[in-house]
């Protein structure tokens, strides 16, 4: 009887944690886990398929750079109290991963990879530069702020790597 009223209080108050997060943040909560988990599985084929240098070691750099800012995350995630987001891509980016591994062709990777990095860090700045502005859990907003300078300065790379790998 003692375990069964237990079990209540503990669903009855995650279930409660879960409906006091706002929209925002889980929306924001979501969008950046499948962001950084696109840009080191992206990364990760780089480094097995990229034939330039340069491709190489921005895919190393986005490895450990988005490494680091997942287990920032899940630090402000825990701070703030909120469950972490299941750790898998979305159906978007589950395609746009297939199609670079699957459907890019030896001699067009790198043009692929960099395009996809191009678009994934534009999304991610503009997505970090909202909820650094505009935000209502703090702990995120933090992160989200102290981020942005990093997504930002990745976004400055790849447009200039944009520039050194010929387009295919």
């Amino acid at each position: 009887m003692i375990r069964a009223a237990l079990l209540l209080v503990v669903l009855a108050s995650s279930t409660a944690l879960a409906a006091d997060v706002p929209s925002q943040t889980k929306d924001f909560a979501d969008k950046a886990t499948v962001a950084n988990k696109f840009e080191i599985d992206t990364s990760q084929l780089a480094l097995k398929y990229a034939k330039s240098d340069d491709v190489k070691s921005f895919a190393r750099q986005m490895v450990a750079d988005h490494e680091k800012i997942g287990s920032d995350f899940k630090a402000a995630l825990a701070q703030a109290n909120i469950d972490a987001p299941n750790e898998a891509l979305d159906v978007t980016h589950a395609a746009k991963y297939a199609k670079l591994r699957v459907f890019t062709t030896e001699n067009s990777f790198d043009s692929a990879f960099v395009d996809e990095q191009l678009n994934a860090h534009q999304d991610a700045v503009a997505t970090f530069k909202n909820y650094a502005s505009n935000g209502p859990t703090p702990a995120l907003k933090s992160f989200a702020e102290k981020t942005l300078p990093t997504l930002e300065h990745h976004l400055q790379m790849v447009q200039d790597l944009r520039k050194k790998v010929p387009t295919t």
